[in-house]
C-alpha cells in the first residue's frame, strides 16, 4: 500500500505537470517531489519510516493536505535537473493530491488545515455546555486563539475562547487542547484527543449574564 500511494501520487503529478504545463517529469523527481508533500526529505527516508508508514493513511481518522510550502521549496531547490518551468509547490499540490482527493475511502476525512480541525473540535466541546444551557455560542462576540505546535510524533492545537471581543478586559471562557496522534507520514492522524478547560463558570452568572446582554 506504501508503494500504490505514492506510486498514484506520482503519477498523478506527472500527468499534472504534462497536461497543463507540458512539462515530462522524471518519474524519479515526482516520486521525491510526493515525499516531500508527505512529509520526508526523501523517498528512501519515506519508505525506511517505521513508526508513522504512509501505508497506514487507510487507517487515519483525520487527513491534513495543507501544503508544507517552505518544506517542499526547500526540497526542490535540492533536486538537481529539475525542469526550470516547473509550478510552484501550491500548484503543483493539486496533481500530488489528487487521487486521495478522489478516493472514496478518505470521504470525510480531509481537511484543508490543521487550523480548521481546532477550531471544530475546540468548538464541539467547548460550546456542548452553553448548548445545554439554551444559548446559542455562535452569536456570541467570543475572541478565539488557536495555537499549533506540530511535535515529533504528533500536533498539539490550544484553541482559547474569551468573551467578549471588545472589552478591555475579555474573561476567559475555556481553554481546549486537542492532540492528533500521527500515523502516516505528516498528513494522516489517528482519532483526536481533546481536553477542555472551563474557567469560573461566568457564563452562568445571572449578573454577567445580564451586563452582557446574553439572555
Amino acid at each position: 500500500m506504501k508503494l500504490e500511494i505514492t506510486k498514484a501520487c506520482a503519477d498523478s503529478l506527472r500527468a499534472f505537470t504534462q497536461k497543463n504545463y507540458g512539462i515530462q517529469l522524471k518519474s524519479s523527481h515526482a516520486h521525491e517531489i510526493v515525499a516531500a508533500y508527505f512529509g520526508y526529505s526523501s523517498r528512501a527516508a519515506l519508505l525506511d519510516d517505521k513508526y508513522c508508514p504512509i501505508d497506514r493513511l487507510t487507517d487515519a481518522e483525520i487527513i491534513i493536505l495543507n501544503t508544507p510550502t517552505l518544506f517542499v521549496d526547500q526540497r526542490l531547490k535540492t533536486l538537481e535537473n529539475l525542469p526550470s518551468e516547473l509550478p510552484t509547490s501550491d500548484t503543483l499540490a493539486e496533481g500530488v493530491y489528487a487521487p486521495i482527493v478522489a478516493d472514496e475511502q478518505f470521504l470525510g476525512k480531509i481537511w484543508p488545515g490543521f487550523h480548521e480541525v481546532a477550531i471544530a473540535f475546540a468548538e464541539e466541546r467547548a460550546y456542548a455546555n452553553l448548548i445545554m444551557m439554551g444559548m446559542v455560542p455562535k452569536e456570541l462576540k467570543w475572541i478565539i486563539d488557536a495555537d499549533i505546535k506540530t511535535r515529533e510524533f504528533d500536533v498539539l492545537m490550544t484553541v482559547t475562547f474569551d468573551y467578549p471581543a471588545g472589552a478591555n478586559k475579555p474573561l476567559r471562557h475555556s481553554k481546549v487542547e486537542i492532540t492528533l496522534p500521527r500515523i502516516a507520514g505528516d498528513i494522516g492522524y489517528s482519532e483526536p484527543k481533546v481536553l477542555p478547560t472551563f474557567y469560573n463558570g461566568h457564563m452562568s452568572d445571572p449578573d454577567f449574564r445580564r451586563k452582557h446582554g446574553i439572555d
